[in-house]
């Protein structure tokens, strides 16, 4: 297998090595024995042997049922499942983002949940000098973002608990959420709204408009937001540009297959 020179200086190599042996498995479905991955990839069968029993304790191997080859295991499908779900998401997204950037010509993103943070996922920017800039892949703490919360309003309390457990709610604006009581107060009216506002949260002079996008149970937590300087947001703008984003996530929930909350 012919890969492109590294350019990191510091590779972690036992990391290398056990990902060079899921690659190997990858090529063949009947899978591997300790001796036969030592030889494809000349490293020591000790090592082989450590590394294995390291991914099939976190469940990326298995050996297979009919004897002592290692297989891929289940969590590799679903790290699969997961990408093809975050393909379509963006299949079906993006031109919804596009839309919106090019009618209000304010910033639109996509993002999803990851622990405590979001994910900034897909994205297009306003044509305006003044405007909000978002890193494809950066994060944020969800807690002072709209996009944070309408993601996080759709966890369970005792879930959002577990993840917050001696998490430090860092502010990044004069308005972030300085408290878990009250996140936890914000995130219900959140939840009870269907959509949520970052003033000055996430940044002085700041505003955003985020709501959830609905999809199957048990996939990412997922936000769709207008960001832009708070001078250009009025009352009748903001009701407006909520709306919006209210169809442009029935819109993508729709084709994705899943049902719109009413």
């Amino acid at each position: 297998m012919r890969r492109e020179a590294s350019k990191n200086k510091y590779p972690v190599k036992s990391l290398v090595k056990a990902l060079r042996i899921l690659d190997v498995l990858a090529e063949r479905p009947a899978g591997f024995g300790i001796t036969e991955l030592s030889e494809a990839l000349h490293i020591g069968k000790s090592t082989v042997h450590r590394l294995l029993a390291t991914l099939k304790e976190e469940g990326y191997v298995v050996t297979h049922p009919a004897g002592s080859r290692y297989i891929l295991g289940g969590r590799i499908a679903r790290l699969g499942q997961q990408l093809s779900d975050q393909y379509q998401l963006l299949t079906f997204g993006v031109p919804v983002i596009r839309r919106l950037a090019r009618e209000y010509n304010e910033t639109v993103n996509l993002a999803l949940l990851e622990g405590t943070e979001i994910v900034y996922i897909a994205g297009e920017e306003s044509r305006e000098t003044l405007r909000n800039h978002f890193l494809l892949g950066s994060r944020a703490p969800a807690h002072a973002t709209a996009l944070g919360k309408v993601c996080l309003s759709a966890l369970a309390p005792e879930e959002i608990r577990r993840r917050y457990k001696g998490v430090k709610l860092t502010p990044l604006g004069p308005k972030t959420i300085k408290t878990f009581s009250g996140l936890l107060e914000e995130l219900s009216a959140v939840r009870e709204a269907g959509f949520a506002y970052d003033d000055e949260e996430s940044g002085p002079g700041i505003y955003c408009i985020a709501v959830p996008v609905r999809l199957f149970p048990g996939g990412p937590a997922v936000g769709l937001s207008f960001a832009m300087p708070k001078p250009r947001i009025t009352p009748t703008r903001r009701l407006t540009m909520r709306n919006a984003l209210l169809l442009g996530s029935n819109q993508i929930s729709h084709q994705l297959g899943c049902r719109a909350e009413k």
